[in-house]
């Protein structure tokens, strides 16, 4: 671990990165140790990330992070427990070409419906949180989200019979995407058989469905040897289209480790090929999360549009 963290150190210590204006974000070139090392600079989309003011940390630390390692664009996700959506809403507000945001509702409140409407009709948010396990207690929610043009990240884990349920809705909504988080929960101490992982690969089926490849800081050790067999699963199932990166922000505590994960991934060191490093860790979340119409599903503007 210290020895890949030197080597990061080392050659990132020689690369000078110039920044430029490249549409809706920054591109970065290398001259250097980059160019020596073969890997490919881009701006990135992190289609996974957190921010608050009750819990983790502000926008302007990840503003901070993002700026300080190429990540031109990132969709924040609602944490769980927070209903009130009005931070991220002023945030996408204030910056729709960089940040797009995904909220969530008290499922279990009398007025779910009409909170979903309401976030949906500000024209802010792109999506909608749910957990795998809603699916089957409030199937009417996830209906009336998809209705409304949003997408769903979907929290794990991802049993079967939530896996099949999943399956069916997206094939009955194959206008919206779903967008399954952490590489599927897998737990290191299942490598390499990964038993957990067949429903999540079986849900492959459905091209509206992605998985984020994120959170290995939370399943294993870095550098996530542990972790490669079930990335590969991954990767044959659901290919260069339908993986997306996400840092998980803030929960990975240190800028070192979000560091370490942009350089496996982006190098090929994680079981993705690094000539895919360029979808998985830009073009697919742009698409998902920052197409035109992304910024304002469910709004007025959008049904006269979209519908």
């Amino acid at each position: 671990m210290v020895n890949l963290f030197n080597y990061l150190e080392s050659a990132l210590a020689t690369t000078c990165v110039i920044w430029e204006q490249a549409g809706t974000g920054c591109r970065a070139r290398s001259r250097t140790a980059c160019d020596m090392l073969g890997i490919d600079m881009f701006p990135i989309t992190d289609a996974y990330g957190h921010c608050g003011l009750r819990k983790f940390r502000p926008i302007a630390d990840v503003r901070r992070i993002t700026d300080r390692h190429g990540v031109a664009r990132a969709n924040l996700v609602q944490h769980m427990g927070e209903f009130d959506n009005q931070y991220l809403a002023d945030i996408v507000g204030e910056e729709p070409e960089r940040f797009s945001a995904v909220f969530l509702v008290d499922i279990e409140a009398p007025d779910a419906v009409l909170s979903i409407r309401k976030w949906a009709s500000t024209g802010l948010f792109r999506g909608m949180r749910m957990t795998s396990a809603s699916i089957l207690t409030h199937p009417v929610l996830w209906q009336e989200a998809a209705n409304l043009g949003l997408h769903l990240v979907v929290s794990g884990p991802f049993p079967a019979p939530e896996a099949a349920a999943i399956s069916r809705f997206a094939a009955s909504n194959a206008g919206n995407s779903l967008q399954l988080t952490h590489l599927g929960l897998p737990q290191h101490d299942e490598s390499p058989a990964f038993p957990s992982l067949p429903p999540v690969l079986e849900m492959a089926s459905q091209r509206n469905i992605h998985v984020q490849v994120s959170g290995m800081h939370q399943r294993a050790a870095a550098p996530y040897t542990a972790l490669i067999p079930a990335i590969q699963q991954l990767w044959e199932a659901y290919g260069e289209s339908r993986l997306v990166y996400g840092s998980n922000f803030p929960v990975m505590e240190t800028d070192q480790v979000y560091e370490l994960e942009i350089h496996l991934i982006r190098s090929g060191r994680l079981g993705i090929p690094a000539t895919a490093a360029e979808a998985v860790m830009d073009a697919n979340a742009r698409r998902l999360w920052f197409q035109r119409n992304s910024l304002r599903a469910g709004s007025l503007v959008w049904r006269c549009a979209f519908s």
